[in-house]
């Protein structure tokens, strides 16, 4: 940062936080144009951005788009992937699903470098589902034509934090993230922002629909229960402290999901909020708690707003 780097405002945030991003990813692959692997669930320890999840298995690369590049995505077998394509804008022009190889262009993605983001479902508590998908981690691959290394970011510190803080002042009114994320001629430009800050990185809509919970609850004992939910991948739930971030816990529990879940009889997944932390499907609780409901590959009931995700119970006792 010097004298003259750029002040951050509103106008300029969500590319600023784009490539603060794009830089930390690319140094975790060590350069451009290469892969970074979790291998195992979101570490709590290093949690790179706010609101991870821990459904998926992430494998994420910056890639110079601008004289071309290729994306290759094995055959999972029916389990959920997904490869999104992510602009120095943070809008979101494709996401990628089908098997083989798959073009890139920056007039179609909308920048030079773009992040390749991709989500593979695991069962983050079976080490054979993650040696599973670790497998098919390794069968991505990318090719670029230019090859170029990302280049360094210049901007006022300063600025930048009193932005950020302010639009997540904002972002916590936000009841979903509807209109968000997604290109540039469908997002909502304010909802764009406060996603950007928010929920970087989030997936369009059509791909999982978020439902951001700030109860403004005590510490308690809480729980909702989920029957049938209209989605053709999976939905879940995830925990985070009053930061955004997966609080560590004993138990080493953070999320729920509908493969994984524990059911009741009737096939329905109850999701408890504090209480006994060896009970089923038990999320331990800290101040400022909240949690995102994902809902991946949502049905018009859920995008048209006609099926809504059922609200918590219980009370502080």
């Amino acid at each position: 940062m010097t004298e003259t780097s750029p002040v951050v405002t509103y106008a300029n945030f969500a590319r600023i936080e784009t490539l603060r991003m794009f830089a930390a990813i690319s140094a975790a692959a060590g350069g451009a144009n290469r892969w970074n692997h979790y291998r195992i669930p979101t570490p709590i320890d290093q949690q790179t951005v706010i609101r991870m999840n821990r459904d998926t298995l992430y494998s994420a690369a910056i890639i110079d788009v601008a004289e071309g590049a290729t994306i290759t995505i094995p055959d999972t077998a029916g389990r959920y992937v997904s490869v999104m394509l992510v602009s120095e804008d943070h809008y979101i022009n494709r996401v990628l699903h089908e098997p083989g190889e798959h073009r890139l262009s920056a007039d179609e993605l909308g920048s030079g470098f773009v992040l390749a983001a991709a989500r593979i479902l695991v069962d983050s508590d079976d080490p054979d589902d993650v040696a599973t998908v670790n497998a098919l981690q390794d069968q991505l691959s990318l090719a670029s034509a230019g090859a170029r290394e990302l280049p360094a970011l210049d901007y006022d510190a300063d600025s930048f934090t009193q932005t950020r803080d302010a639009v997540l002042t904002l972002a916590k009114g936000l009841p979903n993230y509807e209109r968000a994320f997604g290109p540039a001629n469908r997002v909502d430009p304010i909802r764009h922002l406060l996603g950007t800050a928010s929920g970087w990185g989030g997936l369009p809509e059509e791909e999982a629909f978020y439902v951001n919970v700030e109860p403004g609850l005590p510490v308690g004992r809480y729980e909702l229960t989920v029957g049938d939910v209209p989605v053709d991948g999976f939905w879940s739930v995830s925990l985070y402290n009053a930061e955004g971030y997966f609080e560590p816990n004993d138990a080493g529990r953070y999320s729920v999901n509908s493969v994984t879940g524990v059911r009741n009889a009737d096939g329905s997944v109850t999701v408890r909020f504090g209480g006994d932390a060896s009970a089923p499907n038990a999320l331990p609780l800290s101040d400022g708690w909240n949690y995102l409901v994902r809902l991946y590959r949502p049905r018009p009931e859920v995008l048209g707003g006609s099926w809504t995700f059922p609200s918590i119970e219980g009370s502080a006792s």
